[in-house]
């Protein structure tokens, strides 16, 4: 059910950030609430690992803020969504790799002049991938 519920999160709001740059709260939110009932009813990871999974999400919130949204909300909130499934640590490598993927995308673009190096690239599409490959490979965790 937590396989299900992060790529129902992932699939919509990858959508949304590809077509239009943004990502709903209402379906964070509804994902985050849904992600907290299946650790009730199935308490795969402990309480902390769960809150500690969802703050690396309030630390990039933060990091937004202060370099005046370098790093998007809607990825920050991502992070909390995916924190509260995952937990910390497979939260921590969902992050490095989604986002090592899309430098790697960023710097092929730049090399081809594709986009500059202060374009926006959408992250969720390559967090998604990223749990895909890890549900193929390793049953969900990172």
């Amino acid at each position: 059910m937590e396989a299900v519920g992060l790529l129902g999160l992932l699939g919509i709001c990858g959508l949304e950030d590809i077509k239009i740059k943004r990502i709903r709260l209402v379906v964070v939110n509804a994902f985050a609430i849904l992600g907290v009932i299946l650790h009730i009813l199935y308490q795969r990871i402990s309480w902390i690992d769960m809150i500690c999974g969802a703050l690396l999400g309030v630390i990039l919130l933060i990091i937004g803020y202060f370099t005046k949204e370098k790093i998007g909300y809607g990825d920050g909130l991502i992070f909390v969504a995916t924190g509260i499934y995952l937990g910390f640590w497979n939260n921590l490598i969902l992050l490095w790799l989604s986002t090592t993927l899309a430098g790697i995308y960023g710097l092929i673009l730049m090399i081809f002049k594709k986009k500059k190096k202060d374009n926006e690239i959408p992250l969720v599409p390559f967090i998604l991938g990223v749990y895909v490959v890890s549900l193929i490979f390793n049953g969900g965790m990172l």
